[in-house]
């Protein structure tokens, strides 16, 4: 299922209309219907206008994983990760390979690593040049 189809189910679930949606958004009409003949892609401001209006869980809104709405504390997490998509100016697809990549233990811990390295652990740097080179070696 595409983001235009769920954002279709978002609005049949809430009872509102294009019209009702843009509202609430603040947004132009146009804009929903864009997104839902797939043919933009809803950027940050549409995003967080949604998990701040409805709560809607933004991970389902982009990949179809998880529920479709968020807890209070999820909220937080949904905006930051917003907010992170923003900054780093990634497109939908660039976010959800991310939001993959970091579900993984093995890239988890090659970023926890990245971290301890610019802490100043030299230790972690041997290792990430140590894991490095494995993968080097398997797909060099």
């Amino acid at each position: 299922m595409t983001i235009g189809k769920r954002i279709k189910e978002l609005k049949t679930i809430l009872h509102l209309t294009s019209l009702e949606m843009a509202n609430e958004l603040s947004i132009p009409v146009r804009t929903i219907g864009s997104y839902e003949r797939d043919e933009a892609q809803p950027g940050p401001k549409f995003l967080n206008a949604l998990i701040d209006k409805f709560c809607v869980n933004i991970n389902w809104l982009l990949s179809g994983r998880g529920n479709m709405f968020i807890t209070k504390k999820a909220e937080k997490d949904i905006a930051y990760i917003a907010q992170l998509q923003e900054r780093l100016k990634l497109t939908n697809e660039e976010l959800n390979g991310l939001i993959d990549i970091l579900d993984a233990d093995a890239s988890r811990e090659m970023v926890l690593k990245f971290i301890e390295i610019k802490k100043g652990n030299k230790e972690a740097l041997d290792s990430l040049i140590y894991n490095l080179q494995g993968i080097k070696a398997i797909y060099g």
